[in-house]
């Protein structure tokens, strides 16, 4: 049962890091995307119930055309989009693009289906990208020398 554990820590460890690393090189090439003109269609500050309390997040969808036909996305940036605590940050993005707004939309000139509205990463990335590593190094460690004992 240590190994499974090991190995379970290990694997989840490493899709979170290359989710991270996969949203690095995305927010990355989006900043060298072609800019064109959208509105956001609906914008609005999600609410769930989580363990001990309440999380937010910041819901925003948008439209954009190019070459005639029309595109919808609701991705504001690369990078992870965590619940949060904050009620008054998801609030600040929200309260940034409401419905109706025109906005500068940067779309992939490769696959017009694939925009931001914020090029770049979002600013947890890097972090996310480190902290991905706490359970990789933890399930090495178990793995090696079988610290936690599961019943």
């Amino acid at each position: 049962m240590e190994t499974f554990f090991g190995v379970a820590l290990i694997f989840a460890g490493s899709i979170w890091l290359f989710w991270s690393l996969y949203s690095l090189r995305k927010g990355r090439k989006s900043e060298d995307w072609t800019m064109t003109t959208g509105i956001i269609t609906m914008s609005y500050v999600y609410e769930s119930s989580v363990r001990k309390g309440r999380g937010t997040c910041p819901i925003v969808h948008y439209e954009y055309s190019i070459l005639g036909e029309t595109y919808k996305s609701d991705r504001i940036f690369w990078g992870n989009v965590h619940m949060s605590g904050s009620r008054e940050a998801s609030q600040r993005v929200v309260d940034n693009y409401k419905k109706g707004k025109k906005v500068t939309v940067y779309y992939n000139p490769r696959n017009a289906e694939e925009s931001v509205l914020e090029p770049g990463t979002a600013k947890g990335t890097l972090l996310s990208l480190a902290v991905s590593c706490i359970p990789i190094i933890a399930g090495i460690v178990q793995l090696m020398t079988g610290f936690l004992k599961v019943p």
